[in-house]
């Protein structure tokens, strides 16, 4: 999965390429989760009226918004992100593996 997180004023701008099936996944990571936001770092949960979301088969474009003056830190979703849908799936194994996480022969 590649993704690029950017700011657009009052908005960050979300892209995600190579989901294939994973948007649910995705989607709910970000409602789950608390993302800081740029003023003060305080922490904020997302509501639906905060996300605006385009997906394709293989790719998402998610928009964020902040309310009230409060925008998110992209830098801090990217880092959020990157941890709850890579590196947490990287180690963690999958189905196929063994116990001691070698892959089966």
């Amino acid at each position: 999965m590649r993704m690029q997180v950017s700011e657009q004023g009052n908005e960050v701008l979300i892209e995600l390429f190579g989901v294939a099936g994973r948007h649910q996944h995705v989607l709910q990571a970000l409602t789950d989760g608390h993302i800081a936001l740029a003023s003060g770092h305080n922490q904020a949960s997302l509501t639906a009226t905060d996300i605006s979301v385009r997906a394709g088969a293989d790719e998402m474009h998610i928009r964020l918004k902040g309310r009230a003056g409060n925008h998110f830190e992209a830098l801090s979703i990217y880092h959020y992100l990157r941890h709850v849908l890579i590196e947490r799936n990287m180690r963690e194994p999958g189905p196929d593996a063994a116990a001691d996480g070698t892959a089966p022969a």
